[in-house]
């Protein structure tokens, strides 16, 4: 209820303005008295008329999309003539329960229809008037409503071009510090290579994986697999001039070299089978074999299992590559991982298929 007052309290003031008004003028000026529930009944139907033209024959009929002019005009005239009817049979009715001098105003008294039918037109004037000064102002604050939002949009565009001139600078900048970092690498190398041809070789080895890897973080989301087991095998180098009983097996068959699939996902296996697994039994090495069988693409990896080491972060690896293959696949990808027996195995699918 005091929803419906805070909505509609501007029309109950201007029409309980309007009908003091109206009887005051009536009253005092005309000298014409009536009694109170006569004028009650007849401001309901004069209200509800009131409405019904606003609301339902004008709000329908004057829609922006595709007016109907005609349909308004019959329903217009329809209304005058339900009104004139509604109000004629109040009058009769009112004349039974109280004593309402009506008995000369008779359906076929053309005075008191005249003044019935301009009773009615007098408030469907007053509600065309209320139909068209709501529809401005609705289409004003509309307006402005508008304005509002491009402005608001030119903002987020203006701070979104901000926003994007400030990466590009960083990302100028970030340039700067692998480019000296690389230069480094490579001055390392040619004052080694001779007198530490060991370190010179593990130097040349991780300057290729970090390039590779910078490559990737600006690269395509796609990508042939060629270079990536190229970094494999730099990152096997790499570990065994630090580590020489390092064993793992790496297969993989010539066609997959072609095959487009998102970045080290193949490195991250390898780093993290390094990191965690026992590869120091050259009787039973650690194993990655990559496939491609009827657009079925497939990784997996096997290794010991290292029991004096903590591999919780291998966990964390696997995690991430799921959450990228989620992200590029959906369903078209899985990964499974667990331990069997004295080996954790990984093993990764993409149905290259589906995906095209």
């Amino acid at each position: 209820m005091k929803n419906w007052l805070k909505n509609y309290r501007w029309h109950i003031i201007a029409w309980a303005i309007f009908i003091i008004y109206e009887y005051i003028l009536v009253s005092l000026i005309l000298k014409i008295n009536g009694p109170i529930i006569n004028y009650c009944i007849h401001y309901i139907i004069n209200i509800t008329f009131f409405y019904i033209h606003a609301e339902l024959v004008l709000g329908r009929g004057l829609k922006p999309q595709k007016p109907v002019y005609l349909s308004i005009i019959v329903f217009t005239i329809l209304e005058v003539c339900l009104y004139t009817f509604t109000a004629y049979l109040a009058d009769r009715s009112l004349s039974k329960v109280i004593a309402l001098s009506i008995g000369k105003m008779t359906v076929t008294d053309w005075k008191y229809m005249f003044l019935t039918v301009w009773r009615g037109i007098y408030f469907l004037l007053f509600s065309t008037a209320y139909y068209f000064i709501k529809s401005y102002i609705h289409q004003k604050h509309r307006t402005v409503e508008l304005e509002k939002e491009a402005i608001e949009e030119m903002l987020k565009q203006k701070q979104t071009t901000l926003e994007l001139a400030n990466a590009k600078n960083a990302y100028l900048k970030a340039q700067i510090n692998p480019h000296f970092l690389f230069n480094t690498l490579t001055y390392i190398y040619n004052s080694t290579h001779k007198s530490e041809p060991r370190a010179a070789e593990a130097v040349r080895y991780l300057s290729k994986l970090m390039r590779y890897a910078l490559e990737c973080e600006h690269g395509p989301e796609i990508m042939p697999l060629e270079a990536e087991i190229r970094q494999v095998e730099n990152l096997l180098q790499l570990c065994r001039t630090k580590q020489p009983d390092l064993f793992i097996d790496f297969s993989y068959d010539q066609k997959t070299e072609s095959t487009e699939v998102i970045p080290l996902l193949l490195l991250s296996l390898t780093e993290n089978m390094v990191k965690h697994g026992n590869l120091s039994q050259p009787e039973d090495p650690g194993k990655i074999m990559v496939k491609l069988q009827a657009a079925q693409f497939s990784i997996q990896t096997s290794n010991l299992i290292n029991t004096g080491l903590n591999d919780t972060g291998f966990h964390t690896g696997l995690e991430n590559i799921r959450q990228r293959l989620l992200h590029t696949y959906a369903d078209k990808a899985a990964l499974s991982a667990g331990m069997k027996g004295r080996y954790f195995e990984v093993l990764i699918t993409i149905n290259l298929q589906e995906v095209r």
